[in-house]
């Protein structure tokens, strides 16, 4: 049944590698800016610039996601069609497909979910519940936006889909699961724990700020021994979950295209990294920061902002690569870093020069 419907999703892939390829560049663009790197790694800094809480939100929905994606992956353990194509023996006896490979193919994780596809419908909603809150907030009841931003979100949405399947990274079936998970774990975060924790109202409105914390904590840390234990599940039933990378290798045209963000492993520490952090520094004050913007400075937060960004990027450039634990171990400890930096120590950097007008 799986190979009937890969075998469908590359019928699919081909018919939109072919009338799509004047569209080559707009996907390209498409997939690095929804990248989930590039959303930890770009977008959480700007929006931190310009909203705290909504960038508490953008890390909590991300990090989480990212988490959620990289264990359903090793769950489902899924080809991917420009590997698959080249493995299966479903074509036995037939002519072989043969599918267009470009620089952002050779992706090294299980193909379901596609992180890229949920990253791009958390975002998407994200936008959505922020425009509607600046909207209520200033006591605009105006619902002509909806009528703009829902058709460009949506679109937006279905060109991620297009740009995964146009590069042979994802099947449709992928693509899809991936978008239903995105979309649903943005307003299920937003709702029942970022909003009512930095707002201070429903359960947490009974809980003192320690306690909050501890229990953002142990969750955090209950989502990593679930990754934990997932991936040596796999190791116990003789599964390598490196596989996938094996695979890249084997069948990338281009073997210098790979990259290590995309391997389970460094997504998952990542994510991991900023949920712990998340949970350890974001607190209800991002709640005053967004607020007294009229007491922040300008040049100060943009500032910060760039050299914050250049410092953790230099860090990160110079993290020894000679040792696996150390790698990951080192880009864990500065992932955590990130919500403490820009949630917390950027704000009060910006406020500075006004507390003393404000005592």
């Amino acid at each position: 049944m799986r190979e009937h419907l890969y075998a469908l999703g590359v019928s699919c892939i081909q018919f939109i590698q072919y009338w799509c390829s004047d569209y080559a560049p707009f996907f390209e663009q498409v997939n690095n800016f929804y990248n989930p790197n590039n959303v930890l790694e770009v977008l959480f800094p700007v929006v931190s610039f310009l909203d705290s809480v909504f960038a508490s939100q953008l890390l909590l929905v991300t990090s989480f996601g990212g988490w959620l994606n990289c264990v359903l992956k090793w769950i489902f353990l899924e080809d991917r069609p420009f590997w698959w194509v080249r493995e299966t023996d479903y074509y036995a006896g037939s002519t072989r497909p043969k599918l267009l490979q470009t620089s952002q193919t050779c992706e090294t994780g299980p193909g379901n979910p596609s992180g890229h596809t949920a990253t791009a419908a958390s975002v998407l909603v994200l936008a959505i519940m922020w425009i509607s809150h600046i909207c209520n907030d200033r006591k605009w009841n105006s619902a002509y936006w909806k009528y703009a931003m829902y058709p460009l979100f949506v679109s937006q949405l279905l060109s991620v889909m297009l740009a995964r399947m146009y590069i042979a990274t994802h099947f449709p079936h992928q693509c899809l699961l991936g978008a239903l998970v995105g979309a649903f774990i943005a307003p299920a975060l937003c709702i029942f724990v970022s909003d009512p924790y930095i707002w201070h109202y429903g359960w947490y409105a009974k809980e003192t700020a320690r306690r909050a914390v501890q229990y953002h904590m142990g969750c955090a840390v209950s989502a990593i021994t679930v990754a934990l234990i997932t991936y040596h599940t796999l190791m116990f039933y003789d599964i390598d979950p490196h596989y996938t990378v094996k695979l890249a290798f084997r069948w990338c045209e281009q073997p210098d295209n790979i990259h290590v963000s995309t391997t389970p492993l460094f997504a998952l520490v990542q994510c991991t990294g900023a949920l712990l952090g998340w949970a350890s520094f974001v607190t209800p004050a991002v709640a005053r920061f967004r607020h007294d913007t009229y007491k922040r400075s300008f040049i100060i937060s943009a500032f910060s902002t760039l050299s914050i960004t250049y410092g953790l990027h230099y860090l990160e450039a110079a993290i020894p690569r000679h040792s696996v634990p150390i790698f990951y171990g080192l880009n864990f400890v500065l992932n955590v870093a990130k919500p403490l930096l820009y949630l917390r120590v950027l704000p009060e950097l910006s406020m500075w020069p006004f507390k003393d007008k404000t005592a």
